[in-house]
């Protein structure tokens, strides 16, 4: 039988930007991810670097509604949970409270780890396609700064996004379609000129007819070659590549994930010039908050 469709919702770039389509989105995310089965999959991933690089604290960089945060504080891991849509912070603390996790939630950007985490960590996990997300140049380097700047030396950087090198070059379109409780989601892209967007089409059947709305928001196609020289200047080193939190070797034409561990390795008086660059970099508004901060903390340290 077939089903009337009513005109479609659309939402191009909404006001906000990336908080504001997450926001929108935080109310299906977890029906579209199926987080509890990828629970199994990943948690062995994750226990080993947790175990292999004594990581005892983290920030999960982009937390949506809290996967990794979940996964790594089951791991005991103490986790800072930090994202720039507010409703994904708010699901992630509901899911932790049910959960019974001890997960501090934070609303930020990622630039401005520095002046809201309590630095130094062993990890920061920043996970779930992330970085594309962030399309300006200037904003993609002080996010890593800031990442460099919170991380202890001999800590690491663990990220992961889909291959964009595969994904241009099929010109793939479709990423995924998923249907649960009457309610259809396709996650598409389109490319004009060059560029890529990212759309997501919500088809719900559960009333009259079918109720279509379709959200829409570009994207940064990162790849490999762009991101180790970013993470070089910002004093990360044994920098690799993966094409899966399984660690299986990545190749650009294949690989349905592009993954990158690195680790942090500076002496102190290094970290804490890398720390006045992070802080320099970050929005005028917290950037003399973190700097004091942590000119503080060196000076504990050294003075001790």
């Amino acid at each position: 039988m077939c089903r009337n469709m009513d005109p479609m919702t659309e939402t191009l770039a909404p006001p906000g930007g990336v908080a504001a389509f997450y926001d929108r989105l935080a109310p299906d995310y977890d029906a579209m991810t199926l987080p509890g089965k990828r629970f199994v999959k990943e948690k062995p991933f994750f226990r080993v670097l947790v175990e292999k690089y004594g990581v005892a604290e983290a920030v999960d960089a982009g937390c949506g509604t809290g996967f990794h945060s979940l996964l790594l504080a089951q791991l005991g891991v103490r986790v800072t949970a930090i994202d720039i849509a507010d409703a994904m912070v708010r699901q992630t603390a509901a899911h932790a409270r049910e959960a019974g996790l001890p997960v501090t939630c934070i609303r930020a950007a990622l630039a401005d780890l520095p002046a809201v985490v309590q630095a130094p960590v062993d990890g920061v996990f920043c996970m779930g396609n992330t970085l594309p997300h962030l399309t300006d140049p200037l904003e993609l380097r002080r996010a890593i700064a800031a990442f460099a700047g919170v991380i202890r030396p001999g800590g690491i950087l663990f990220t992961g996004m889909l291959n964009y090198e595969r994904i241009l070059a099929a010109q793939e379109r479709v990423q995924s379609v998923r249907e649960t409780g009457g309610v259809t989601f396709i996650r598409f892209y389109d490319f004009p000129g060059g560029e890529i967007r990212l759309n997501i089409l919500r088809l719900d059947r559960r009333g009259e007819g079918i109720q279509p709305e379709l959200i829409s928001l570009p994207l940064a196609p990162l790849v490999q070659e762009t991101l180790a020289p970013l993470l070089a200047d910002e004093g990360f080193e044994e920098i690799r590549a993966f094409g899966s939190i399984a660690m299986e070797p990545f190749d650009p034409a294949r690989s349905g994930d592009l993954v990158i561990l690195a680790r942090r390795a500076c002496h102190r008086e290094e970290r804490f010039s890398a720390t006045k660059r992070s802080a320099l970099l970050l929005s005028p508004a917290v950037a003399y908050i973190s700097l004091t901060r942590h000119c503080e903390r060196f000076l504990r340290s050294n003075l001790a």
